[in-house]
């Protein structure tokens, strides 16, 4: 009720009156709109610079002229070159001239005295020379035994070689390996099966000073350690069944090469030891072997390793 109130109504004309503004045309309706169908200003026009030639056929800016080419270094490296030559000759010329005014104690001087070391010492035993030498001392024999598995500690003279004579009644491994004195091995005496005889060498195969002996057999066994000097003299044959150890005072006199022969099936090893106790193989077989290997002069000492006859003959 409050709403159809408050809205105001229009009054209808009188009847037969037109109603104001029915069918009176539209202001501004069916006329043409300013500028419509006129071309719009610059349409189709050409833009400018449009179409025209950019860059090529125009006239090419001259580049930018060349730099002056610089001084060329290579002379001042080929003179600075030969000037450290010069300087180097004749301070070097300078240099022996001054250690020749000098004598040979001021050239000792100036090489710095640098201390030379001392030269390992020769185990074995000297040979005939014209500078006396100072008298080698003997070492004294060493004898251990036992049965069974043992380490059994020695006492041998320092930078000393032994020729070890080495028993064994067992059947079953026997081994004889050398120990430092921190307990390491340094060398494998004796390694076989069964019984066992013969003479190996001590103090010339081994990495270091032998302070004990470990062996491992299951029988009684013995080591007897002599001085190498009281090996036996190898006078150009010899002949055995066992391991075996000579002294060769004058290689060069009995010849240049060595002969062996082996007849039994294990292995056969023939080494020499020269001077400084450098080591060489003339024989490292297995079974049966003839054969010649070269005997260099300034072998001392033959080692042989074997079970079987064998046999050893030097020729020039």
């Amino acid at each position: 009720m409050f709403y159809r109130a408050a809205v105001t109504q229009p009054t209808p004309p009188p009847p037969g009156q037109p109603v104001p503004g029915h069918g009176q045309p539209v202001p501004g309706y069916g006329q043409p709109v300013p500028g419509y169908g006129q071309p719009v200003p610059g349409y189709g026009q050409p833009v400018p610079g449009y179409g025209q030639p950019f860059g090529y056929g125009q006239p090419v800016l001259p580049p930018n002229p060349p730099r002056p080419p610089g001084r060329p270094i290579w002379p001042w490296l080929v003179g600075g070159g030969v000037v450290f030559l010069l300087i180097i000759c004749l301070g070097g010329a300078g240099l022996l001239f001054a250690l020749d005014q000098s004598g040979p104690a001021e050239s000792a001087r100036a090489a710095g005295d640098a201390p030379v070391p001392p030269p390992r010492a020769n185990r074995l035993p000297a040979t005939p020379s014209a500078e006396p030498e100072p008298p080698r001392v003997i070492a004294p024999d060493v004898t251990i035994s036992g049965r069974g598995n043992k380490t059994a500690k020695v006492r041998l003279e320092p930078d000393a070689a032994y020729v070890a004579t080495i028993t064994h009644d067992g059947d079953s491994n026997f081994m004889v390996e050398a120990l430092d004195t921190s307990g390491r091995p340094v060398g494998l005496i004796v390694n076989a099966i069964g019984a066992y005889s013969g003479d190996r060498t001590v103090g010339l195969l081994e990495r270091g000073e032998p302070a004990a002996f470990r062996v491992r057999a299951d029988g009684s066994w013995k080591i007897v350690l002599r001085d190498l000097t009281k090996a036996p003299t190898f006078t150009g044959e010899a002949s055995g069944r066992k391991p075996a150890v000579f002294l060769v005072p004058d290689a060069e006199r009995l010849g240049s090469r060595i002969t062996a022969t082996f007849s039994g099936r294990d292995n056969f090893v023939v080494r020499g030891f020269g001077e400084d106790d450098r080591m060489g193989l003339f024989v490292n077989e297995i079974g049966r072997y003839k054969g010649t290997a070269p005997l260099p002069p300034d072998t001392q000492v033959i080692e042989v390793e074997a079970q079987g006859g064998w046999t050893l003959q030097a020729a020039r």
